[in-house]
């Protein structure tokens, strides 16, 4: 564990900086102590850190800033279609949704990651947990919500029984979160390898890391049975959920954008993944994307034949 005490600077050199301070390592066991932080995470599966453990909201707004401006080659980019009521005429719109793999490359993120909530998470769960993934969620005004499901089968997939098993996420509001905003929705309780709501396997694109469905999906007739608390908050909260919680959230129906950083942990006897999870997705992603090519070579060639066959077809009617 590296020493949490004394001032930090937050961000990558190459960006103007603001001095996060923080409490130091027994004022935070204190804390999660006082607050009784590992009974609820074991009763609930999910617990809130107080006010006084929260990240600056100008601290990471200004590292969110940062990322967002970064050459997509640096980072991993997803974008979104929205539809945008312009003068009573819906346009579309192709926004930025999310970012991934982007801890290590940015000196700001790569502390508070793997540092300062590394430490927050460990304490809580009494073991030692290591960062396993991270994405930055941008939902803008019109963004769509994401449907009710667990986090654990999906991390799983990656390296199967070789890889963790045990998960936790660790999300980190950058703006305040609201019902209107379309803020994370949980249903809490005793969740765990053997108790949890029923998942459906959905038809996955073969080979397709990022296939049609979501490994992990509630079906719709359980989805009815779950109760689900939302999780209003201010900017700079944080809470932990484990990876059988489940939760979902709804569009943004405000001006203004929802983002929020979503970081997934597993206990470090289990071994880190970080770097090869990455590793990993980018290949299988590479190798998706050669076999479209070849699949889209292959059917306009299909196409060229058919077309040449048909032509050399209706020549063949026409009297010599």
């Amino acid at each position: 564990m590296h020493d949490t005490h004394g001032l930090l600077e937050a961000a990558d050199r190459r960006y103007s900086t603001i001095i996060m301070k923080r409490l130091d390592d027994d004022e935070i066991s204190q804390l999660i102590n006082s607050h009784r932080l590992a009974f609820h995470y074991e009763m609930k599966s999910f617990c809130m850190f107080p006010s006084e453990l929260s990240v600056p909201v100008e601290y990471i707004r200004q590292m969110t800033d940062e990322l967002i401006l970064l050459e997509q080659g640096q980072v991993d980019k997803t974008y979104e279609t929205i539809r945008v009521l312009r003068q009573g005429v819906i346009h579309p719109k192709q926004v930025l949704t999310r970012i991934e793999n982007f801890v290590d490359d940015h000196e700001g993120w790569s502390d508070l990651c793997h540092v300062y909530l590394q430490k927050l998470v460990s304490e809580t769960l009494g073991i030692e947990m290591v960062l396993y993934k991270e994405k930055l969620n941008i939902k803008p005004p019109g963004g769509s919500g994401f449907a009710p499901h667990l986090d654990t089968p999906s991390l799983r997939i990656a390296f199967g029984d070789e890889g963790p098993q045990t998960f936790c996420t660790v999300m980190v509001a950058i703006d305040d979160m609201t019902v209107c905003n379309g803020c994370l929705r949980v249903c809490t309780g005793d969740w765990n390898e053997d108790n949890h709501v029923l998942t459906m396997d959905p038809e996955i694109d073969l080979g397709n890391p990022d296939g049609a469905g979501r490994v992990g999906a509630i079906p719709i007739d359980v989805v009815d049975t779950i109760v689900y608390e939302s999780v209003e908050c201010k900017g700079g909260s944080i809470i932990v959920f484990n990876g059988f919680v489940p939760h979902r959230s709804a569009a943004n129906a405000s001006s203004f954008p929802r983002r929020a950083v979503f970081l997934t942990f597993n206990p470090k006897c289990e071994g880190d993944f970080h770097k090869r999870y990455y590793e990993k997705m980018n290949n299988m992603r590479l190798l998706w994307r050669e076999s479209e090519s070849v699949k889209v070579a292959s059917q306009k060639q299909q196409q060229y034949d058919e077309d040449a066959r048909a032509e050399l077809q209706a020549m063949s009617t026409i009297p010599k």
